[in-house]
């Protein structure tokens, strides 16, 4: 986050003599080493010390409350944000000073600071920090056309199309959710950002789920190695043959689950959608099997796991390992009202 500023200014700034330890100069590349390390904490110091020597310096400002922001100390960020603003109204110091206010709980001064800073510079970053703090607080409708104006403005944005899907979901027009996802993956084909978004959209729209499956299956050829990758291309294929014979589709489907749950042994939800596909192959000790494992992992399915396994203990016969999970299943049914 901070990194390109400062390596921006490392090259800018001159090695520092060894006679002028105390000058602005010297403490702020002191800042900027740590800094370059990942050692937030141990350049607020630095910082702090370059402030006291030339307080009108912005970069050096700038860069102590967001060193402030990130090590939590919100009242000391948001009163630099504050007096830096009085001297000069900056886009990115609104965009700073609604990340403090965002994590110090205040809603609605933070949606203020991010509409501020997206209305003096519609930046692609500016667009689409005001629309992702409208969605994660419900505002669905003005996150759509946040967004719609961005991919409009950016047409090249991945991160605003993604986010123009994702609003898209949220109001309900699942149609232009998963068109818009599939675009995401369109103009940048090897970014996973649309990943996610767009596997968990795999079953909503029947309009384009081959397009879905399509670039899914695009995600598993380039990410072998991402347990997502294939659990969600895994998923697709289950879903479009539900409704057929099994066969290649289905085998495909295991393979690839099996694969996520190897690269990432605690993948609860691929441990459950294994165990589905057992459970409607009627390989009952494989099924068994893998909602155990999602019982022992906790996973997201817990509750649905528990009533699975025990009718596949009331079909093979062991009663009272079936009460067992049926019991289990009531009781997190309970607990969930």
């Amino acid at each position: 986050m901070l990194l390109p500023r400062f390596l921006t200014l490392l090259l800018a700034i001159p090695l520092i003599p060894a006679q002028t330890p105390g000058s602005f100069a010297a403490n702020r590349q002191r800042a900027i080493y740590y800094l370059e390390h990942h050692n937030v904490p141990a350049a607020i110091p630095f910082l702090e010390k370059a402030h006291q020597l030339d307080p009108a310096n912005y970069d050096n400002a700038y860069d102590l409350a967001l060193a402030r922001l990130e090590t939590h100390d919100l009242a000391g960020a948001r009163a630099l944000v504050l007096d830096m603003l009085s001297h000069q109204d900056r886009a990115e110091l609104h965009n700073l000073l609604a990340s403090v206010e965002e994590a110090s709980g205040n809603i609605q001064q933070a949606a203020e600071e991010y509409e501020k800073a997206a209305r003096l510079d519609p930046s692609e970053k500016n667009l689409f920090d005001l629309g992702s703090d409208l969605l994660s607080h419900r505002g669905f409708e003005p996150a759509l056309k946040v967004f719609t104006y961005g991919v409009q403005r950016y047409p090249k944005s991945v991160s605003l199309r993604v986010g123009l899907g994702t609003a898209y979901y949220a109001t309900g027009d699942y149609d232009n959710a998963v068109e818009t996802l599939c675009q995401a993956v369109d103009l940048a084909p090897n970014d996973t950002r649309a990943l996610g978004f767009l596997g968990k959209m795999y079953d909503i729209s029947p309009r384009y789920a081959d397009e879905v499956t399509k670039r899914l299956a695009h995600f598993a050829q380039v990410y072998p190695s991402n347990p997502a990758a294939n659990y969600y291309y895994a998923l697709s294929l289950r879903k479009r043959t539900l409704s057929a014979q099994p066969g290649a589709s289905w085998n495909e489907a295991e393979r690839l689950l099996l694969r996520a749950v190897r690269l990432k042994p605690d993948y609860a939800e691929a441990h459950y959608a294994l165990a589905l596909l057992y459970d409607d192959e009627k390989k009952e000790s494989s099924a068994i099997r893998e909602y155990e494992t999602v019982i022992r992992l906790k996973g997201p399915d817990l509750e649905r796991a528990h009533y699975r396994l025990g009718r596949l203990y009331q079909r093979t016969g062991q009663p009272a390992l079936a009460k067992k999970e049926f019991d289990a299943f009531e009781a997190l049914k309970s607990k969930s009202k």
